[in-house]
Order: structure tokens, then sequence, then C-alpha cells
């Protein structure tokens, strides 16, 4: 009878390990917020699922932090007050790295990052210089780094700024406006596709501080735990090759993460 009743004990002791455990391991869920409408890093598809770069390095994280993700795409504009309001337990949209976004939130830089604008192809486009764009119409997404730098330095140039990437594009590719400028693999992507009868990246590279110092990962200030966990799974993921792989189904080109 003893030996019923101690099989008994160890039965619903292990159930109760294994109930526990479970539990643990259903407890660690992080909101991820990103744009949608940034092709290829995060686009929208017909059946409402987010897909791309972006989600690919962000589900790779998760799976190295024994975490589901939970994916919500919205407008860029407020993806960083999302964050600091904590509606995300973090943010992978590609935001450019400046110090003014560094007072605000944590960030985990992911990868290098440059500037360019996209011309028309009659445009030589290799001056990107204000003064080149004077009386010109120049587009870029708003809430970007992009937006801020043109506000800074075009005053001479008639400034559109779009809820999103796409919608700079159609006016470019229709003539309403002269340029836009954004991040260069994603003006990669468009001139690959629907803009490659209508213009050209420039060779010209934007390299002002202003543009940021590469991509990062957006953290709520002090989450430190969080941070430090993103920083070895991203680290990892560039040490052991990972990253490299997604990043080639996506670009011809192979793009660095110098921190």
């Amino acid at each position: 009878m003893k030996r019923v009743i101690h099989n008994k004990v160890l039965l619903a002791a292990t159930m109760l390990s294994l109930s526990v455990a479970s539990a643990m391991a259903e407890e660690r869920l992080l909101r991820i917020g990103t744009d949608g409408l940034y092709p290829p890093f995060s686009v929208v598809d017909n059946s409402g699922k987010v897909t791309g770069l972006d989600i690919e390095i962000g589900n790779a994280i998760c799976a190295k932090l024994d975490a589901k993700c939970e994916w919500t795409a919205q407008d860029f504009e407020g993806l960083i007050p999302a964050i600091q309001n904590g509606r995300y337990d973090m943010v992978i949209a590609s935001h450019s790295i400046t110090d003014e976004r560094k007072k605000a939130v944590d960030m985990v830089k992911y990868y290098n990052n440059t500037a360019s604008f996209l011309v028309p192809k009659s445009s030589d486009g290799s001056d990107l210089s204000p003064e080149a764009f004077t009386g010109k119409s120049v587009g870029a997404q708003t809430g970007t780094v992009h937006a801020s730098y043109l506000e800074q330095k075009f005053s001479g140039s008639t400034l559109k700024f779009y809820p999103s990437q796409i919608e700079a594009y159609a006016d470019l590719s229709s003539g309403r406006i002269d340029a836009v400028m954004g991040d260069t693999p994603t003006l990669y992507t468009w001139v690959q596709s629907e803009g490659k009868d209508c213009c050209k990246i420039s060779e010209t590279k934007i390299t002002d501080p202003a543009v940021g110092d590469g991509a990062g990962i957006v953290i709520k200030k002090g989450n430190e735990p969080l941070r430090s966990d993103v920083q070895k799974a991203v680290d990892l993921m560039w040490s052991n090759g990972e990253f490299d792989a997604i990043w080639a189904k996506y670009f011809p080109f192979r793009i660095g993460n110098d921190k």
C-alpha cells in the first residue's frame, strides 16, 4: 500500500513539474512591432501575415531566446511611441540609429546601412547636394531620418513626406516628384522591380551622421535583460553566418555589421 501511495506521490510531483515547466515555456512571448509597408524588410501578404527580411531576423532571435514572436504591423511613425507606452517588447523595422533616438529608446545594431536617392533615369543623379535639388521636389517616408535630413538640409526644395515608402515611389514614377531619399537596400529592391523602367539609384551615398549609424532593433529604455539577450542573439547570428544566409535570400550583395 505504501508503495502505491509513494508511486502516486511521485507521479503527481512529476506531473506538477511538467506542468510548471510547460507554463514557464509558454510564458515568454515577445510582442514585436514592424512597418508592413517596407519591402523587402516587412510586407503584409494577402492573408494578413507579415513577411520579409526583418521578420525572418526577428523569428531567428526569438528561437534563440526560446520565445514566441507575436508580430503586429502598423504605421512606421508610431512604432517608437508604441515601444515607449509598452505595446511592444521590441520593434524590428530597420530604424536608423541616431543620438536622438538613443535618448528615447535602447537600440541593438543589427546591420550597417547607407542612404541614397532614387532619381529618374534621365537624371545624372551623381550630385546629391541640397544645391543640386534647389527648386525640385524630393520625397521621403514620414518619421524617418531621411525626412529629418531633408528638413534640415534641403530648404530650397519642395519636400513631400509619405506614410509609406511605396507611396513615395508611386509619385516618383509618375513624375510628381523629382527624387526619393531612402535606405539603399530598400531603394534597390524597388528599382529592380516596379521602378526598373523609370528610375535608378544614385551611385553617391549619403554618409552624413544625421542619417544614422546603421539599423537598430528598438527596445524600451531600461529593459536591460531583453536588450542584452537580443544583443547576444544578433552577435551569434553574425558569427555563425545565419544573418548572411537570411540576407542573401533578398539581396545579391553582402552587408556588414560594424559596431
